[in-house]
């Protein structure tokens, strides 16, 4: 009991004693593991579902993968060995799916990615916890966000993303994908609705530490992102003879997620301030 108790201690004071700056690049390089994972993804069932081009972003985003685990590697000290114990056991998982992900069903390929960037969101919010549980309110309500709001924001649009693009690249929606879609596009909503509230409450609690004019960015992006939603449920879900473009697609999706990464940034900012 006692050990255990030396170790949590341990634990609190490396967390305490890491400045804002090594703080924020650790989630930063947390962020970059989730994001390129779900690039990943989404590349390899666009590919097995026909798309031969997205076979070269898939080598890309492994390889920013490969340098995301190695740079939280490098700063285990920020977070202490517990939760470099986890992103480790992400790597070895990763390293496994990598190496027959070309060889699987399309949808097993996904979930199983799926899989893998849920458990990475899940650690990310244990390192916002040890980073920032004991912080100031600004300081634990501007981290939640970027941590567990827009990573959850960012996965909900990286599904809809992947799978819509692998759909689009086939030409038809399977029934099972049906399912899968509308959950996606709800997620989607959810999430982004989070996100905007969140944003909103910290710009009006903490308005010096955000760019003017950030209300009206959020609002420009909510209607984006209710034009990618619609085009998923007109163009895409239950549709037989599609013609949408599956790479321009993949591209609006991408375009969305830099937008909520953006969001991250801001925050990123505001904590290093």
């Amino acid at each position: 009991m006692k050990k255990i108790f030396l170790m949590l201690l341990m634990l609190v004071m490396t967390a305490s004693a890491a400045s804002d700056a090594k703080k924020v690049r650790y989630m930063g390089n947390v962020k970059d593991l989730i994001v390129a994972t779900q690039k990943t993804r989404g590349g390899t069932y666009n590919f097995l579902n026909g798309s031969e081009f997205a076979q070269f972003g898939v080598y890309e985003q492994r390889s920013k993968i490969k340098n995301a685990f190695k740079s939280l590697n490098r700063q285990f000290k920020i977070v202490g060995p517990e939760i470099d114990g986890e992103f480790d056991k992400l790597k070895k998982q990763m390293k496994g799916l990598n190496k027959m992900a070309f060889q699987l069903e399309p949808l097993t390929s996904f979930k199983a990615y799926s899989s893998l960037v849920n458990k990475m969101i899940d650690v990310a919010g244990k390192v916002q916890k040890t980073l920032y549980g004991n912080g100031s309110d600004f300081e634990r309500k501007a981290s939640d966000v970027m941590m567990n709001q827009i990573m959850k924001l960012t996965e909900g649009l990286g599904k809809l993303r992947g799978l819509g693009s692998g759909i689009a690249a086939r030409g038809e929606c399977e029934d099972e994908e049906i399912d899968y879609m509308e959950e996606y596009v709800e997620e989607v909503n959810d999430n982004m609705a989070n996100v905007i509230s969140s944003m909103v409450a910290l710009n009006k609690a903490y308005g010096d530490k955000y760019p003017a004019g950030l209300n009206p960015q959020l609002s420009k992006y909510k209607k984006n992102v209710e034009t990618y939603t619609d085009l998923a449920q007109t163009k895409l879900i239950g549709k037989d003879g599609i013609e949408l473009d599956s790479n321009e697609y993949f591209a609006q999706g991408t375009s969305l997620i830099k937008g909520a990464i953006k969001f991250f940034k801001m925050n990123e900012k505001a904590l290093k301030e």
